[in-house]
């Protein structure tokens, strides 16, 4: 069974602005606490792969578009699933 991979970051919320990611950086715990650590409150992850194809054969929009994330919730919620870094 195939493990799917943690979102990519696209873009990170810095001084009131959307700047672009590193270069294929992937949300996961260790990456969110360094990104906290750093002064960063969220991030924006890219569509899942295969979403505009998805959308072309169903016609649906739901969960074919990049979603923010806060950096907080998101360290919240991988505790409480056990997710340790």
């Amino acid at each position: 069974m195939s493990r799917s991979r943690p979102p990519r970051i696209a873009e990170i919320y810095v001084d009131a602005h959307w700047r672009p990611a590193p270069a294929d950086r992937r949300l996961d715990r260790e990456t969110a606490l360094v990104l906290r650590a750093e002064g960063i409150t969220m991030v924006r992850v890219a569509p899942p792969a295969g979403a505009a194809l998805w959308r072309y054969l169903t016609g649906r929009q739901s969960a074919t578009t990049g979603r923010d994330i806060s950096i907080s919730r998101y360290l919240t919620s991988a505790g409480e699933r056990g997710e340790h870094g």
